[in-house]
């Protein structure tokens, strides 16, 4: 009975969460970011304000999942990110909320975000007020933006599958961010995210909750140094050894957990 109960309220709890996040961007686009663009003039103010406050809102929006009993998270190594600049976050990307973990770990973090949330009704603008950078396929626009923000000392957040992992399918690295990474000799910041037991897979909707209360474990890991792993071969069997070395890394500290 008690775990009936218990699968009850989580259920109508992530319904409520998923309600607060849409309409909660809404509000923000319209009530907070509209303000700030209006009273901020410089655009990089303005920028740092919002990210700040969506670091905010995001950590609010954990720490609310955690207390209600919704879903459970854990984070280790955050000292890592302590004085971290022009760098490379990679993360494996088991779940929808995915993003929310990480930004509520980082205030500042430039991200590349796929060109359909760009009009999203609810998530649009957030991520326009936000600058993060639109990845529509164009290789070089996409390089051109990157440049600019690890040159300011942004970190850049990528999730080398493109797309959330298909569950019982195994990982697959697209090349972007090793181009970058090489291109412009970017150190590589790891993060392994686990997620017992799965919840808002690719294909999941999201009143498909598991019996039990999820936990997310975000584990910031090693900083990887492109210029000493890689050496000085040509840069086309850089990228390609620098993604099948990060899949194999990602799938064996997967295989451990």
């Amino acid at each position: 009975m008690r775990e009936r109960i218990n699968y009850v309220w989580r259920l109508i709890g992530t319904g409520i969460a998923f309600a607060s996040f849409g309409l909660g961007g809404v509000f923000l686009t319209l009530f907070v970011f509209t303000p700030i663009a209006l009273l901020t003039r410089d655009e990089a103010t303005r920028i740092r304000r919002v990210r700040r406050v969506i670091y905010h809102a995001f950590r609010f929006f954990v720490f609310m999942l955690r207390i209600g009993g919704i879903i459970d998270s854990r984070f280790t190594g955050e000292e890592k990110l302590d004085g971290l600049k022009g760098a490379l976050i990679i993360a494996n990307h088991p779940a929808l909320l995915d993003t929310v973990f990480l930004i509520s770990r980082m205030p500042e973090v430039q991200c590349v975000v796929k060109h359909q949330l760009w009009d999203n009704f609810y998530l649009g603008g957030v991520i326009r007020a936000a600058g993060y950078i639109r990845n529509d396929g164009d290789a070089m626009t996409l390089l051109a933006q990157c440049e600019k923000a690890l040159g300011e000392g942004q970190n850049i957040l990528i999730f080398p599958e493109g797309t959330r992992s298909v569950p019982g399918q195994p990982i697959r690295f697209q090349r972007g961010f090793a181009n970058m990474a090489v291109h412009f000799n970017t150190p590589i910041q790891l993060v392994t995210i686990t997620c017992d037991p799965p919840t808002l897979a690719k294909g999941s909707p999201w009143y498909a909750i598991p019996p039990r209360q999820s936990r997310f474990d975000i584990s910031f890991d090693e900083l990887l140094d492109i210029s000493a792993e890689l050496g000085h071969e040509p840069r086309s069997i850089k990228v390609r050894k620098l993604t099948r070395e990060l899949e194999q890394y990602y799938v064996g500290k997967l295989c451990d957990e």
